[in-house]
């Protein structure tokens, strides 16, 4: 992947015109600086992926308006969302989002129907979209909440992050994906936060047909289990035997053709 730091200079188009892979460094950068090299980048035809690293409180919309990416990866401490405008990148198969800020997905995400991976890293992520379900080719989700409640003395008003739905909301509306076959679910990070999101796997968790892979990282100890199903598909349940309350003669009972143990995602 070709790297060009903003605060190293301006982005000739010149010099990208061969480059399908770019990142893009703007943490150092006035937003309007940022703005002119997306702008450059319409030109960069060959252009699929980008990985931009940025520090603003908007996207430009100049991002929105490269119609050629496939691959969009967003890290970004200030950013509070995403435009509405990100559907028009239909032809997107990946985004991977590290937002600190992020709160929730706008609704016109569900028109990237192209979309086979979505990555969300959050502190304060609260809810996804109703019809998620409209992705109907998303093979891979990873939800990484990190809700550590920092005070913030000049915020009074600030709250604490929480997740709205409760898990069994969560899986069912993951059970309308009907192509997910990778999972991944954690709060690294977030091991003294009094309320854990992701402390037990619900019967809903059967829903989800398609599933090959299922990775639990930094979730609460002792998840208690759904009883009655059973998910020959599941080939690979990455997560420690102290996460769940159940033997491991349980666990092969539920899931008879995974492989069970440990491997940080």
């Amino acid at each position: 992947m070709h790297v060009v730091d903003l605060s190293h200079g301006s982005l000739e188009v010149a010099a990208l015109r061969d480059v399908p892979a770019l990142e893009l460094r703007a943490d150092d950068v006035e937003p309007d600086e940022l703005a002119t090299a997306l702008a450059v980048l319409r030109d960069a035809r060959g252009l699929k992926a980008l990985r931009l690293r940025s520090r603003v409180r908007a996207l430009p919309p100049a991002l929105t308006e490269l119609r050629g990416l496939q691959q969009l990866e967003l890290v970004d401490d200030e950013l509070p969302g995403l435009p509405a405008a990100i559907a028009e990148l239909t032809r997107l198969r990946s985004l991977r989002l590290e937002l600190f800020h992020l709160a929730s997905l706008p609704r016109s995400i569900t028109a990237l129907t192209r979309l086979r991976e979505l990555y969300v890293d959050s502190h304060h992520l609260a809810r996804l979209p109703d019809d998620l379900g409209a992705l109907q080719e998303l093979r891979a989700l990873t939800l990484l909440l990190r809700h550590v409640y920092l005070h913030d003395w000049e915020r009074p008003a600030h709250f604490a992050p929480r997740f709205e739905p409760s898990v069994e909301a969560l899986f069912r509306l993951l059970s309308g994906l009907p192509r997910l076959s990778s999972l991944t679910l954690g709060e690294p990070g977030s091991c003294g936060y009094p309320e854990k999101i992701f402390n037990r796997l619900p019967a809903e968790l059967g829903g989800l047909q398609a599933l090959e892979e299922l990775t639990l990282t930094a979730v609460a100890h002792r998840m208690p289990m759904p009883h009655g199903i059973v998910m020959p598909g599941l080939r690979r349940l990455r997560a420690g035997l102290y996460c769940f309350d159940a033997t491991e003669d349980e666990l092969r009972a539920m899931f008879p053709n995974a492989v069970i143990g440990h491997d940080d995602p």
